[in-house]
């Protein structure tokens, strides 16, 4: 899928401009495309003062123009809408940039405890499926479904019957560090390979978390030369119970005569990866409750955080399936958000010449089989059909980039009309 970006850099006023000059870090707009006289009723476009088409209600909160918060949601375009916004965009300069490539390393707890079913008492068996058993059908299902722009690489841990020990000791003494799939792009032969490693693997063994996501980061992630930017998803069902050289904190007073160890150190590591050009992603399975405050700071640190979160929640920094009625949906959805969001990220481009973008002053537009529509802007933590800004990245929301990714829709990004508001009609 490809996206058409267009980008205005009008020195004139009778436009709203999407660039100003980097000598004093100004933003040059002016009046007319900026503010409205009249607003329009949501989902509704109408003439208002000034000659300016309002898409939206630019003072409702609705994603469009205006001071209200921006909470998403599509509006159906004509032809002479289309038109007006792409006159008003920079039709001076455009590019097509592919889907940005990414790097995906995937981090898989499957210590004994992923055998329990969600909710069912110590000991009991339970109805329904496992936690291995949910988070093996949702990879599988998100793997299948990821387009071959992705690179991705699997890590399960500690994939072997490992033990506690008072002395320490090297890595592979408590992670089997000999068995895992490197990243590769998604090809037919990478997808098969994947899914087959899911069905061939069955829980075992402690869980050294810090071992295996700092293997995983240091043998597999770090050295790909396949371009893209880089993240590792990290999924696990509890507290780390072995250190990175393998020794426990084992007391025997713990669950199942089972003490956790310290989280920090993985904090730390996350923190260290984001230093190295990697983000990770955190997934707390049932069973990850008292690990709540680690994954949030490592969402945090790891670049990964929703906005508003908060370290002890709620909502948590990262993606808690631990109170989710049914762990295996929850799970594929928290599985699409993240993937998702690398698979539907697109570069803001540089538009040269001592210009910078006014991140204010974007549209996108998507034509669909049966039409043309303007999405907003979506400013909250969990969106759904709209789009945000990252860095100097736009990021679709998860409904959005569902849709576009299933009907293989266009999109084009245009910058010169503040969001929402399309400019003086020629």
């Amino acid at each position: 899928m490809k996206t058409t970006a267009l980008l205005i850099c009008i020195s004139g006023l009778a436009f709203s401009a999407a660039c100003g000059s980097t000598q004093d870090e100004s933003k040059v707009s002016s009046g007319t495309a900026g503010t409205a006289s009249t607003a329009g009723t949501p989902g509704s476009a109408a003439n208002a003062g000034s000659g300016s088409l309002v898409v939206g209600d630019p003072g409702s909160g609705g994603g469009s123009a205006g001071s209200g918060p921006k909470t998403g949601g599509i509006v159906a375009l004509t032809p002479e809408q289309v038109s007006a916004i792409a006159d008003n965009a920079c039709d001076g300069w455009s590019v097509e940039p592919e889907t940005k490539p990414a790097v995906l390393e995937f981090v898989v707890d499957t210590s004994l405890s992923m055998n329990e079913v969600p909710g069912a008492q110590p000991g009991q068996p339970g109805n329904g499926p496992t936690k291995w058993e949910s988070t093996r059908d949702a990879l599988k299902g998100v793997i299948s479904a990821l387009p071959d722009s992705i690179a991705v690489g699997l890590f399960f841990y500690p994939n072997m019957n490992n033990q506690a020990r008072s002395r320490p000791a090297e890595i592979d003494s408590c992670v089997n560090t000999r068995v895992g799939t490197p990243p590769a792009r998604l090809t037919a032969t990478q997808k098969a390979t994947l899914i087959g490693a899911l069905d061939a693997t069955d829980p075992n063994g402690w869980t050294p978390t810090d071992g295996a996501y700092q293997h995983a980061l240091e043998s597999a992630l770090l050295p790909s030369t396949i371009p893209g930017d880089k993240y590792v998803l990290l999924i696990t069902d509890g507290q780390p119970t072995l250190r990175l050289d393998c020794t426990s904190n084992n007391n025997g007073n713990g669950p199942g005569g089972i003490n956790p160890v310290e989280s920090q150190p993985i904090v730390d590591h996350v923190a260290a990866a984001l230093g190295k050009g990697v983000r990770t992603f955190l997934i707390g399975s049932p069973g990850s409750e008292g690990g709540r405050a680690w994954m949030s700071e490592a969402a945090i640190v790891g670049g990964t955080a929703a906005a508003g979160c908060k370290v002890m929640g709620p909502p948590y920094c990262h993606l808690d399936m631990t109170t989710a009625p049914d762990f295996g949906v929850a799970l594929k959805a928290g599985l699409n958000k993240v993937t998702g969001s690398i698979a539907c990220t697109y570069d803001i481009p540089d538009p040269g010449q001592g210009q910078i973008v006014d991140n204010d002053l974007i549209n996108l537009v998507v034509t669909t089989s049966s039409g043309t529509q303007l999405v907003l802007p979506d400013e909250r933590a969990d969106c759904d059909e709209g789009w945000r800004i990252s860095g100097n990245q736009v990021v679709l929301c998860e409904g959005t980039c569902s849709r576009v990714q299933r009907e293989h829709d266009s999109i084009q990004l245009l910058f010169g009309c503040q969001s929402g508001m399309i400019g003086p009609v020629k």
